[in-house]
């Protein structure tokens, strides 16, 4: 009696096996559960990989948290309650919220200089410059922005929200009587220069620009502090931080006065910068090499009002104060 063969072996399962699929799967699988010496080395170093990235996520969004919430505290003083002539202006931001300034009265009917502050500072440290402009009777506003004072904001955009506050604010200027809402100057340092170039070019009141250590849009700002954190150190740390400050203001609209340079053709510019931050010297000087004429540059030992010494501070404040008096004198128009 003779037995029955064996049955042939099935080809299409020893096919199934084989493949970019079956492959992966295996691959996975050993580096899940790895049984070989080399399945462990890479599953060790993907895991680390992981890890390195995750890390540079956490750290990076803590870096930018901090630039973008620079220490938020109240105003000490309130200067409508020491200068009686100082008047309390509010106005509206697009977004509902109400902003309110200090609106020091001039000339009537005369132009108005909208003096705006630095990153990590306010509108009480600009309190001295405000004051020496008003010596030849200018109107003056000065406000906070968004992440500094008491502004209703906790957080910078560095530049992009604030761009649309000074514009509220000019509006709000342009309405009142008592100023000629044609003529306005615009002064700045850092993050109030990039903010008072981006309103320049969209509104067409704007006469004389001062813009001190200024930059072109908010990435550069943030590469700047950046650098000054030593971020250098950590590979690609500053490039996620950067990617993530990308996605943080996805939904803005772009925010780079470059584009609509021509808009400042005619109106008089100083740009101003210090030996003692060559960042925003070179992002300063770039600027001025690419705005139209008529246009100033002025490098100084230092610059920001706040940092100066007492002879440095009046001649800083003496050519500003001659800029605005040879392109906006402050009569009544």
């Amino acid at each position: 009696m003779s037995t029955a063969a064996p049955p042939a072996p099935v080809r299409y399962r020893r096919r199934s096996e084989r493949g970019f699929g079956p492959a992966l799967r295996r691959l996975l699988h050993e580096i899940r559960y790895p049984t070989t010496r080399r399945g462990k080395i890479i599953a060790g170093t993907l895991a680390g990989l992981v890890f390195a990235f995750l890390s540079l996520i956490v750290i990076g969004a803590f870096l930018l948290a901090r630039i973008l919430t620079p220490p938020h505290g109240g105003e000490a003083l309130d200067v409508t309650q020491l200068i009686g002539t100082t008047q309390k202006l509010t106005f509206q931001t697009p977004n509902g919220l109400s902003h309110n300034g200090w609106f020091f009265p001039g000339v009537r009917g005369g132009p108005v200089l909208v003096l705006l502050h630095g990153y990590r500072s306010s509108r009480s440290e600009i309190l001295a410059l405000a004051s020496s402009l008003q010596e030849p009777r200018y109107n003056v506003f000065v406000f906070n922005l968004a992440g500094h004072g008491e502004s209703p904001l906790n957080r910078t955009t560095l530049g992009y929200e604030e761009t649309t506050e000074l514009l509220a604010a000019l509006e709000m200027l342009a309405q009142r009587p008592d100023v000629n809402g044609k003529r306005i100057g615009l002064w700045g340092y850092s993050l109030g220069a990039h903010v008072a170039l981006s309103a320049a070019v969209r509104f067409s009141g704007v006469k004389a620009l001062v813009l001190d250590s200024v930059y072109a849009q908010p990435a550069d700002m943030l590469r700047l502090e950046l650098r000054r954190m030593n971020t250098h150190w950590v590979p690609l740390l500053s490039t996620m931080t950067q990617l993530e400050f990308r996605l943080y203001t996805f939904l803005y609209p772009p925010n780079n006065p470059e584009r609509d340079f021509d808009e400042l053709d005619g109106v008089p510019k100083l740009f101003v910068s210090g030996r003692d931050e060559p960042g925003f010297a070179e992002l300063t000087r770039q600027l001025f090499e690419r705005a139209p004429p008529p246009k100033e540059l002025a490098l100084l030992p230092r610059t920001a009002a706040t940092a100066l010494r007492q002879g440095e501070r009046s001649e800083y404040e003496n050519r500003v104060i001659s800029f605005f008096l040879t392109h906006l004198p402050p009569t009544a128009h």
